[in-house]
């Protein structure tokens, strides 16, 4: 399906438009770009495939990504990479698309605000206005969104991210790919990431 047609099934996505289009030169300056918790030279990687509508993705977000920040990111371990794996539901990739906006530095915290209200927006009448009203908390207005949500480069970088994940066989949300393997999938409790960490720090 095509990225508008998906899109506008989700979100009435001419409705959207309708409320106020980012001009053609701004729509094109939106880019995909990875985004990312902890220092870019920590020794151990941790790529993340979610979907902002896995409630297990939203477990692992107010659960278990805390700690495992405190222990290991914080502390220069380990670098979380947030990657889309929508698994073909339209609402999630309009989710995302509109989450790829944000600044890098509201990035994080608003798909936790998204996964801790994932059945508030995943189930509303009207999931885009749903979805404005947290994007608004990132900076992000009407029209911003609606941008965001006609933008081929946001789209594509979520697809090509969705055909890493297929590549390395994933298919459920979450699984993690820790130094290039797939090792943990679902919400594991944080003994189940040191299990797998704490042997990749070792001299």
């Amino acid at each position: 399906m095509r990225r508008r047609s998906l899109v506008a099934l989700a979100l009435s996505l001419g409705a959207a438009l309708a409320l106020g289009r980012l001009a053609p030169a701004q729509a094109q300056s939106l880019s995909y770009e990875e985004r990312f918790l902890g220092s870019p030279e920590a020794p151990v990687e941790i790529i993340e495939y979610s979907s902002l509508l896995c409630s297990h993705c939203a477990d692992f977000h107010a659960h278990i990504l805390p700690e495992l920040k405190k222990e290991y990111i914080d502390t220069g371990k380990v670098r979380l990479v947030f990657r889309d794996e929508t698994l073909g539901q339209p609402l999630a990739v309009g989710a995302a698309m509109i989450a790829r906006c944000a600044p890098p530095d509201a990035f994080f915290t608003l798909i936790n605000t998204l996964f801790a209200n994932q059945k508030a927006w995943g189930t509303a009448k009207n999931p885009l206005d749903a979805l404005q009203s947290y994007a608004a908390l990132a900076g992000l207005d009407k029209s911003a969104v609606a941008g965001c949500l006609d933008s081929e480069s946001l789209f594509a970088g979520i697809r090509q991210g969705e055909a890493q994940a297929k590549a390395l066989g994933i298919d459920g949300t979450p699984t993690f790919v820790i130094n290039g393997k797939p090792v943990i999938v679902g919400a594991q409790p944080l003994d189940a990431f040191r299990a797998v960490i704490d042997p990749l720090l070792k001299p």
